[in-house]
Protein backbone atom coordinates (compact mmCIF):
# COMPACT_ATOMS: atom_id res chain seq x y z
CA UNK A 1 0.00 0.00 0.00
CA UNK A 2 1.37 3.42 -0.98
CA UNK A 3 2.34 5.72 1.84
CA UNK A 4 0.19 8.80 2.35
CA UNK A 5 2.37 11.88 2.79
CA UNK A 6 0.99 15.14 4.13
CA UNK A 7 2.95 18.28 3.27
CA UNK A 8 2.41 21.45 5.30
CA UNK A 9 3.47 24.63 3.53
CA UNK A 10 2.71 28.30 3.98
CA UNK A 11 3.02 28.75 0.19
CA UNK A 12 1.73 26.77 -2.77
CA UNK A 13 0.70 27.54 -6.38
CA UNK A 14 -1.09 29.49 -7.74
CA UNK A 15 1.12 31.59 -5.45
CA UNK A 16 4.51 32.30 -7.03
CA UNK A 17 8.03 32.35 -5.66
CA UNK A 18 10.78 29.94 -4.68
CA UNK A 19 8.95 28.47 -1.68
CA UNK A 20 5.78 27.63 -3.61
CA UNK A 21 7.79 26.16 -6.49
CA UNK A 22 9.95 24.11 -4.15
CA UNK A 23 7.00 22.47 -2.41
CA UNK A 24 5.14 21.90 -5.68
CA UNK A 25 8.16 20.04 -7.10
CA UNK A 26 8.41 17.96 -3.93
CA UNK A 27 4.69 17.09 -3.90
CA UNK A 28 4.53 16.19 -7.59
CA UNK A 29 7.76 14.19 -7.37
CA UNK A 30 6.46 12.09 -4.48
CA UNK A 31 3.20 11.56 -6.35
CA UNK A 32 5.12 10.43 -9.44
CA UNK A 33 6.96 7.90 -7.28
CA UNK A 34 3.70 6.23 -6.32
CA UNK A 35 2.92 7.95 -3.03
CA UNK A 36 -0.39 9.52 -2.08
CA UNK A 37 0.13 13.21 -1.35
CA UNK A 38 -2.01 15.82 0.37
CA UNK A 39 -0.82 19.43 0.76
CA UNK A 40 -2.14 21.58 3.58
CA UNK A 41 -1.65 25.24 2.66
CA UNK A 42 -3.40 28.57 3.21
CA UNK A 43 -5.98 30.00 0.89
CA UNK A 44 -3.70 31.68 -1.69
CA UNK A 45 -2.85 35.26 -0.78
CA UNK A 46 0.89 35.81 -1.27
CA UNK A 47 2.33 38.35 -2.07
CA UNK A 48 -0.78 40.54 -2.32
CA UNK A 49 -2.03 40.04 1.23
CA UNK A 50 -5.55 39.25 -0.01
CA UNK A 51 -7.25 35.98 -0.94
CA UNK A 52 -7.00 35.36 -4.68
CA UNK A 53 -10.09 35.76 -6.84
CA UNK A 54 -12.03 32.55 -7.29
CA UNK A 55 -11.34 31.28 -3.76
CA UNK A 56 -13.57 31.50 -0.68
CA UNK A 57 -12.57 33.68 2.26
CA UNK A 58 -12.58 30.72 4.64
CA UNK A 59 -11.34 27.15 4.37
CA UNK A 60 -11.03 24.30 4.09
CA UNK A 61 -11.27 24.40 0.32
CA UNK A 62 -10.26 21.33 -1.64
CA UNK A 63 -8.73 21.33 -5.12
CA UNK A 64 -6.44 19.14 -7.21
CA UNK A 65 -3.42 20.78 -8.86
CA UNK A 66 -1.44 18.65 -11.33
CA UNK A 67 -2.78 15.54 -9.62
CA UNK A 68 -1.88 16.69 -6.10
CA UNK A 69 -4.71 16.95 -3.57
CA UNK A 70 -4.56 20.30 -1.79
CA UNK A 71 -6.57 21.48 1.18
CA UNK A 72 -6.67 25.27 1.38
CA UNK A 73 -7.07 26.30 5.00
CA UNK A 74 -8.21 29.52 6.66
CA UNK A 75 -5.57 32.14 7.36
CA UNK A 76 -5.19 35.83 8.12
CA UNK A 77 -4.11 37.41 4.85
CA UNK A 78 -1.80 40.41 5.10
CA UNK A 79 1.23 41.85 3.37
CA UNK A 80 2.07 44.11 6.30
CA UNK A 81 5.64 44.09 7.60
CA UNK A 82 4.45 44.86 11.14
CA UNK A 83 5.62 41.98 13.39
CA UNK A 84 2.34 41.58 15.29
CA UNK A 85 0.38 41.25 12.04
CA UNK A 86 2.91 38.77 10.66
CA UNK A 87 2.60 36.67 13.82
CA UNK A 88 -1.19 36.88 13.60
CA UNK A 89 -1.05 35.50 10.05
CA UNK A 90 1.34 32.71 11.02
CA UNK A 91 -0.75 31.85 14.09
CA UNK A 92 -3.99 31.71 12.11
CA UNK A 93 -2.58 29.24 9.60
CA UNK A 94 -0.81 27.23 12.31
CA UNK A 95 -4.14 26.88 14.14
CA UNK A 96 -5.86 25.73 10.94
CA UNK A 97 -3.17 23.12 10.29
CA UNK A 98 -3.35 21.75 13.83
CA UNK A 99 -7.14 21.48 13.58
CA UNK A 100 -6.98 19.77 10.18
CA UNK A 101 -4.27 17.29 11.23
CA UNK A 102 -6.33 16.32 14.26
CA UNK A 103 -9.21 15.19 12.05
CA UNK A 104 -9.46 11.59 10.90
CA UNK A 105 -6.99 10.88 8.11
CA UNK A 106 -4.71 8.23 6.65
CA UNK A 107 -1.40 10.11 6.76
CA UNK A 108 1.75 8.07 7.41
CA UNK A 109 4.15 11.02 7.61
CA UNK A 110 4.06 14.81 7.64
CA UNK A 111 6.64 16.96 5.83
CA UNK A 112 6.57 20.45 7.31
CA UNK A 113 8.03 23.44 5.49
CA UNK A 114 9.83 25.66 7.97
CA UNK A 115 9.75 28.72 7.93
CA UNK A 116 7.41 30.15 9.17
CA UNK A 117 8.73 28.97 12.51
CA UNK A 118 5.40 29.19 14.35
CA UNK A 119 3.73 27.02 11.71
CA UNK A 120 6.55 24.48 11.92
CA UNK A 121 6.45 24.39 15.72
CA UNK A 122 2.70 23.90 16.12
CA UNK A 123 2.41 21.47 13.19
CA UNK A 124 5.23 19.36 14.58
CA UNK A 125 3.72 19.25 18.07
CA UNK A 126 0.35 18.15 16.68
CA UNK A 127 1.89 15.52 14.41
CA UNK A 128 3.95 14.09 17.27
CA UNK A 129 0.84 13.79 19.46
CA UNK A 130 -0.81 11.81 16.66
CA UNK A 131 2.17 9.47 16.36
CA UNK A 132 3.03 10.53 12.81
CA UNK A 133 6.53 10.45 11.36
CA UNK A 134 7.67 14.07 11.14
CA UNK A 135 10.00 15.57 8.56
CA UNK A 136 11.13 19.20 8.79
CA UNK A 137 12.16 20.90 5.56
CA UNK A 138 14.30 23.90 6.57
CA UNK A 139 14.73 26.61 3.95
CA UNK A 140 15.70 29.50 6.24
CA UNK A 141 17.21 29.66 9.73
CA UNK A 142 14.82 31.57 11.95
CA UNK A 143 15.05 33.66 14.09
CA UNK A 144 18.68 34.19 12.95
CA UNK A 145 17.53 35.32 9.49
CA UNK A 146 15.24 37.96 11.02
CA UNK A 147 18.15 39.38 13.02
CA UNK A 148 20.43 39.45 9.96
CA UNK A 149 17.71 41.21 7.94
CA UNK A 150 17.35 43.83 10.67
CA UNK A 151 13.73 42.86 11.27
CA UNK A 152 14.29 41.70 14.86
CA UNK A 153 16.57 42.36 17.79
CA UNK A 154 17.57 39.82 20.39
CA UNK A 155 15.06 39.99 23.23
CA UNK A 156 11.96 38.24 24.53
CA UNK A 157 10.43 37.52 21.10
CA UNK A 158 13.78 36.28 19.83
CA UNK A 159 14.14 33.98 22.86
CA UNK A 160 10.60 32.65 22.31
CA UNK A 161 11.35 31.90 18.68
CA UNK A 162 14.66 30.27 19.60
CA UNK A 163 12.76 27.98 21.95
CA UNK A 164 10.51 26.90 19.08
CA UNK A 165 13.49 26.46 16.76
CA UNK A 166 15.38 24.18 19.16
CA UNK A 167 12.22 22.16 19.89
CA UNK A 168 11.76 21.52 16.18
CA UNK A 169 15.34 20.34 15.67
CA UNK A 170 15.29 18.05 18.70
CA UNK A 171 11.89 16.45 18.00
CA UNK A 172 11.78 15.94 14.23
CA UNK A 173 12.30 12.40 12.93
CA UNK A 174 14.09 13.61 9.79
CA UNK A 175 15.59 17.00 8.90
CA UNK A 176 15.97 18.30 5.37
CA UNK A 177 18.20 21.35 4.85
CA UNK A 178 18.34 23.48 1.71
CA UNK A 179 22.04 24.23 2.25
CA UNK A 180 25.14 22.88 3.94
CA UNK A 181 25.11 25.94 6.19
CA UNK A 182 21.63 25.08 7.43
CA UNK A 183 22.63 21.53 8.31
CA UNK A 184 25.76 22.81 10.05
CA UNK A 185 23.59 25.14 12.13
CA UNK A 186 21.18 22.34 13.02
CA UNK A 187 24.04 20.07 14.08
CA UNK A 188 25.12 22.62 16.70
CA UNK A 189 21.80 22.07 18.50
CA UNK A 190 22.59 18.38 19.09
CA UNK A 191 19.73 17.21 16.88
CA UNK A 192 19.65 13.42 16.76
CA UNK A 193 17.46 13.00 13.66
CA UNK A 194 19.02 11.95 10.35
CA UNK A 195 19.84 14.93 8.11
CA UNK A 196 19.64 15.20 4.34
CA UNK A 197 20.94 17.97 2.11
CA UNK A 198 17.88 18.65 -0.05
CA UNK A 199 18.68 21.44 -2.47
CA UNK A 200 16.05 23.56 -4.16
CA UNK A 201 16.66 21.92 -7.54
CA UNK A 202 14.13 22.62 -10.30
CA UNK A 203 12.24 20.09 -12.33
CA UNK A 204 12.49 21.70 -15.72
CA UNK A 205 12.81 20.61 -19.33
CA UNK A 206 14.53 23.58 -20.94
CA UNK A 207 13.70 23.56 -24.64
CA UNK A 208 15.27 26.96 -25.28
CA UNK A 209 18.85 28.11 -24.82
CA UNK A 210 20.13 31.66 -24.52
CA UNK A 211 22.82 32.93 -26.88
CA UNK A 212 25.93 35.02 -26.45
CA UNK A 213 25.22 38.74 -26.96
CA UNK A 214 26.21 40.51 -30.14
CA UNK A 215 25.48 44.20 -29.58
CA UNK A 216 22.71 44.78 -27.02
CA UNK A 217 23.13 42.87 -23.75
CA UNK A 218 19.82 42.01 -22.11
CA UNK A 219 19.96 41.23 -18.39
CA UNK A 220 17.03 39.69 -16.52
CA UNK A 221 15.97 39.69 -12.90
CA UNK A 222 12.94 37.51 -12.20
CA UNK A 223 11.72 36.95 -8.68
CA UNK A 224 10.46 38.62 -5.54
CA UNK A 225 10.72 42.37 -5.20
CA UNK A 226 11.29 42.52 -1.46
CA UNK A 227 13.73 43.90 1.09
CA UNK A 228 15.96 40.81 1.03
CA UNK A 229 16.51 41.08 -2.73
CA UNK A 230 17.02 44.84 -2.72
CA UNK A 231 16.04 45.41 -6.36
CA UNK A 232 15.19 49.06 -5.67
CA UNK A 233 18.79 49.60 -4.53
CA UNK A 234 20.00 47.77 -7.64
CA UNK A 235 18.03 50.18 -9.82
CA UNK A 236 19.44 53.17 -7.95
CA UNK A 237 23.07 52.07 -7.88
CA UNK A 238 23.75 49.98 -10.97
CA UNK A 239 25.67 51.59 -13.85
CA UNK A 240 24.85 49.69 -17.00
CA UNK A 241 27.38 49.92 -19.84
CA UNK A 242 26.16 51.36 -23.18
CA UNK A 243 23.84 49.01 -25.07
CA UNK A 244 22.94 47.10 -21.89
CA UNK A 245 19.37 46.73 -20.60
CA UNK A 246 18.01 45.35 -17.34
CA UNK A 247 14.50 43.89 -17.41
CA UNK A 248 12.75 43.21 -14.08
CA UNK A 249 9.96 40.69 -13.59
CA UNK A 250 8.18 40.03 -10.32
CA UNK A 251 6.05 41.30 -7.47
CA UNK A 252 6.64 42.27 -3.88
CA UNK A 253 6.77 45.04 -1.29
CA UNK A 254 9.21 47.18 -3.30
CA UNK A 255 7.23 46.97 -6.54
CA UNK A 256 5.55 50.38 -6.37
CA UNK A 257 8.76 52.12 -5.30
CA UNK A 258 10.65 50.47 -8.16
CA UNK A 259 8.07 51.55 -10.73
CA UNK A 260 8.06 55.10 -9.34
CA UNK A 261 11.84 55.29 -9.52
CA UNK A 262 12.02 53.95 -13.08
CA UNK A 263 9.32 56.36 -14.26
CA UNK A 264 11.68 59.19 -13.32
CA UNK A 265 14.93 57.55 -14.42
CA UNK A 266 16.77 57.61 -17.73
CA UNK A 267 18.51 54.31 -17.05
CA UNK A 268 17.94 51.39 -19.42
CA UNK A 269 15.94 49.51 -16.80
CA UNK A 270 12.39 48.35 -17.52
CA UNK A 271 9.84 46.83 -15.17
CA UNK A 272 8.15 44.10 -17.21
CA UNK A 273 5.42 43.04 -14.79
CA UNK A 274 4.80 39.54 -13.50
CA UNK A 275 4.64 36.29 -15.47
CA UNK A 276 3.90 32.69 -14.58
CA UNK A 277 6.81 30.28 -14.23
CA UNK A 278 6.04 28.77 -17.63
CA UNK A 279 5.88 32.18 -19.30
CA UNK A 280 9.19 33.19 -17.74
CA UNK A 281 10.88 30.02 -18.92
CA UNK A 282 9.81 30.81 -22.47
CA UNK A 283 11.30 34.31 -22.09
CA UNK A 284 14.74 33.23 -20.85
CA UNK A 285 16.06 32.58 -24.38
CA UNK A 286 15.69 36.32 -25.10
CA UNK A 287 18.28 37.21 -22.45
CA UNK A 288 22.05 36.92 -22.16
CA UNK A 289 22.64 37.29 -18.44
CA UNK A 290 20.75 36.98 -15.15
CA UNK A 291 21.03 38.87 -11.89
CA UNK A 292 20.61 37.12 -8.51
CA UNK A 293 21.05 39.64 -5.68
CA UNK A 294 20.88 39.25 -1.92
CA UNK A 295 21.02 42.69 -0.33
CA UNK A 296 21.88 41.26 3.07
CA UNK A 297 23.93 38.17 3.79
CA UNK A 298 21.58 35.58 5.30
CA UNK A 299 23.36 32.57 6.73
CA UNK A 300 22.06 29.38 5.16
CA UNK A 301 20.37 31.05 2.19
CA UNK A 302 21.22 29.86 -1.33
CA UNK A 303 18.93 31.41 -3.98
CA UNK A 304 17.08 28.83 -6.05
CA UNK A 305 17.85 30.91 -9.16
CA UNK A 306 21.42 29.61 -9.05
CA UNK A 307 20.14 26.11 -9.79
CA UNK A 308 17.40 27.04 -12.27
CA UNK A 309 18.95 29.60 -14.61
CA UNK A 310 21.85 27.40 -15.84
CA UNK A 311 19.27 24.95 -17.26
CA UNK A 312 18.57 27.68 -19.82
CA UNK A 313 22.24 28.48 -20.39
CA UNK A 314 21.99 31.84 -18.58
CA UNK A 315 25.19 33.00 -16.83
CA UNK A 316 24.55 34.52 -13.40
CA UNK A 317 25.85 37.52 -11.51
CA UNK A 318 25.31 36.62 -7.86
CA UNK A 319 25.37 39.51 -5.42
CA UNK A 320 26.16 37.85 -2.12
CA UNK A 321 28.66 35.80 -0.18
CA UNK A 322 28.73 32.46 1.63
CA UNK A 323 27.49 29.22 0.16
CA UNK A 324 25.76 30.88 -2.79
CA UNK A 325 29.07 32.38 -3.94
CA UNK A 326 30.72 28.98 -3.49
CA UNK A 327 28.12 27.35 -5.74
CA UNK A 328 28.70 29.96 -8.47
CA UNK A 329 32.47 29.48 -8.29
CA UNK A 330 32.57 25.69 -7.95
CA UNK A 331 30.24 25.05 -10.89
CA UNK A 332 31.40 27.92 -13.12
CA UNK A 333 27.96 29.55 -13.25
CA UNK A 334 29.18 33.12 -13.69
CA UNK A 335 30.41 35.82 -11.31
CA UNK A 336 29.83 36.93 -7.75
CA UNK A 337 30.34 40.17 -5.85
CA UNK A 338 29.42 41.04 -2.30
CA UNK A 339 25.87 42.17 -1.74
CA UNK A 340 25.49 45.96 -1.93
CA UNK A 341 29.09 46.35 -3.13
CA UNK A 342 28.05 48.64 -5.97
CA UNK A 343 31.56 49.75 -6.87
CA UNK A 344 32.65 46.14 -7.46
CA UNK A 345 29.45 45.36 -9.36
CA UNK A 346 29.82 48.29 -11.73
CA UNK A 347 33.50 47.55 -12.26
CA UNK A 348 32.61 43.94 -13.07
CA UNK A 349 29.97 45.02 -15.61
CA UNK A 350 32.47 47.27 -17.37
CA UNK A 351 35.00 44.44 -17.53
CA UNK A 352 32.41 41.98 -18.82
CA UNK A 353 31.38 44.42 -21.52
CA UNK A 354 34.94 44.62 -22.82
CA UNK A 355 35.37 40.84 -23.25
CA UNK A 356 32.19 38.88 -23.83
CA UNK A 357 34.16 35.91 -25.14
CA UNK A 358 35.15 35.13 -21.54
CA UNK A 359 31.53 34.59 -20.50
CA UNK A 360 30.45 31.03 -19.61
CA UNK A 361 29.31 29.01 -22.60
CA UNK A 362 25.48 28.54 -22.54
CA UNK A 363 25.68 24.95 -23.78
CA UNK A 364 28.19 24.04 -21.08
CA UNK A 365 26.05 25.70 -18.42
CA UNK A 366 23.06 23.65 -19.50
CA UNK A 367 25.08 20.43 -19.44
CA UNK A 368 26.30 21.23 -15.91
CA UNK A 369 22.74 21.92 -14.73
CA UNK A 370 21.38 18.68 -16.19
CA UNK A 371 24.13 16.72 -14.49
CA UNK A 372 24.29 18.48 -11.12
CA UNK A 373 21.02 20.36 -10.52
CA UNK A 374 18.22 17.80 -10.86
CA UNK A 375 16.25 16.45 -7.90
CA UNK A 376 16.19 12.72 -8.73
CA UNK A 377 19.09 11.54 -6.58
CA UNK A 378 18.11 13.47 -3.44
CA UNK A 379 14.46 12.48 -3.96
CA UNK A 380 15.40 8.80 -4.06
CA UNK A 381 17.24 9.20 -0.74
CA UNK A 382 14.27 11.03 0.80
CA UNK A 383 11.88 8.24 -0.19
CA UNK A 384 14.28 5.66 1.24
CA UNK A 385 14.25 7.50 4.56
CA UNK A 386 10.47 7.90 4.51
CA UNK A 387 10.07 4.16 4.05
CA UNK A 388 12.24 3.27 7.03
Amino acid sequence: MAKHICIVSNYYPPEMGAAANRIQILAESLLARGMEVTVLCPLPNYPFGAIFDGYPQKGPYSEVINGVQTLRLSTFATKSTKPWLRFKAMGAFAKSVSKQLSKEHSYDAVIIQCSPLLVGFRSLKTAKKLGLKTVINISDIWPLAAVELGAMKKGLIYAWMRMMEVYIYKNADLILGQSKEILKHVSKEDAEAPQLLYRNFPRVEATTLCKRPEKTVKVIYAGLLGAAQGILSVCEQIELPPHWELHIYGQGNEQEAIVDYLNNSSKSIIYMGSLSKEELHAKFAEYHLALAPLKTRIYGSVPSKLFELPHFGLPVIFMGTGEGADVVKNFGLGWSVKGSDWKSLNKLLATMDQDKSAWPDPTQLQQTARKEFTPEQQLARLIELLNQ
